[in-house]
């Protein structure tokens, strides 16, 4: 059963590192107009989707490892896991209503420029996120 369980945490951890090029590839995103805007929105849109169910499976998973499978860890490890995992999601959230809202407007354009610092904002602080909970979940011993 471990065994599973590390494969999904894995896989979703794979998943969730997507993300990591959020801040690179949104480029691409203020240099479409028209149709092709709204179809890398909505390719966008998928992703955070995915993005949210991977996040639930990592905490599903990790969880069920944390207490089922290791000696107990430290109360600071598990707060700050959770919470940067917490901070991942709603960073997610915030760049999906965002997008959301652009591929609503009657000038999706106009709206998009509007937001691109937010947009950029919310990518890198969601790329300093990811990494971040990368190195402390890798890193448990820090906290003994």
């Amino acid at each position: 059963m471990y065994a599973i369980l590390v494969f999904f945490h894995v896989i979703s951890a794979i998943f969730l590192g997507v993300f990591l090029t959020f801040p690179i590839i949104i480029k691409r995103l203020f240099s479409q107009t028209g149709q092709e805007l709204k179809t890398v929105i909505t390719t966008f849109l998928s992703f955070t989707r995915g993005g949210h169910y991977a996040l639930v499976l990592i905490l599903i998973t990790g969880g069920w490892m944390t207490m089922g499978y290791s000696t107990y860890p430290s109360t600071e490890w598990v707060i700050i896991a959770t919470l940067l995992l917490a901070l991942i999601g709603a960073m997610i959230g915030m760049i999906n209503t965002l997008l959301k809202k652009i591929l609503s407007s009657e000038q999706p354009e106009e709206i998009l420029i509007n937001n691109r610092a937010k947009l950029k904002w919310y990518g890198w602080c969601l790329f300093l996120f990811i990494i971040a909970a990368s190195f402390i979940m890798t890193n448990r011993g820090l906290f003994a």
